[in-house]
């Protein structure tokens, strides 16, 4: 009985280190506030490659991620940030949106929404979802996709605002507008 209760405990402690290990490996990918935004260089729906840090110097940048193409949770929240464009252009903000779909997918969700902005490809290695730490999986396949979220990054390439959408819902531009002209130099 002695021996059972050892190898059950040590069994238990094995799984509880492992399983810390996991969470924090998943919460090390996270960028904060206030941090350097990790930069990247990805296929997008204009047929060019975008780098975040073409836009240093320049403008800031609003990183929206999404699940997946096609989706209409994710329709109704790109289209969202399509109706303010304009007063995203006029405070110097440009607009990306990262999601895990392939680059010809993606092409057809902007053209079908005629987004005004790029939807940029993280297929198929997904290093930038993991990098911002909004990477997730769906359903029973496990299917990896980008969690709803978004990130405002100023023109010094420093992360300044950073939301994270619960699952079914669209996050309203109010919140990131109000962030945009906080940080107008």
């Amino acid at each position: 009985m002695k021996r059972s209760t050892q190898c059950s405990l040590s069994t238990l402690c094995c799984m509880s280190v492992l399983l810390v290990g996991v969470v924090l490996v998943g919460v090390a990918g996270a960028v904060d506030v206030g941090e350097q935004a990790p930069d990247f260089t990805l296929q997008s729906t204009t047929g060019d490659t975008i780098s975040l840090s073409q836009f240093k110097g320049r403008t800031h940048v609003l990183i929206q991620f999404y699940s997946m193409d096609f989706n209409p949770i994710c329709a109704a929240t790109l289209t969202t940030r399509m109706v303010d464009h304009h007063t995203f252009e006029a405070l110097q903000v440009q607009l990306l949106a990262i999601s895990a779909n392939n680059p010809f997918s993606q092409q057809m969700f902007a053209a079908s929404l005629h987004l005004p902005f790029p939807l940029i490809s993280d297929h198929p290695d997904l290093k930038v979802i993991q990098h911002y730490g909004v990477l997730q999986h769906l359903g029973e396949a496990h299917v990896p996709v980008a969690q709803g979220a978004v990130f405002l990054v100023d023109k010094h390439g420093i992360l300044r605002g950073k939301w994270i959408r619960p699952p079914g819902d669209v996050f309203p531009n109010d919140a990131l507008l109000e962030a945009a002209h906080a940080i107008i130099e």
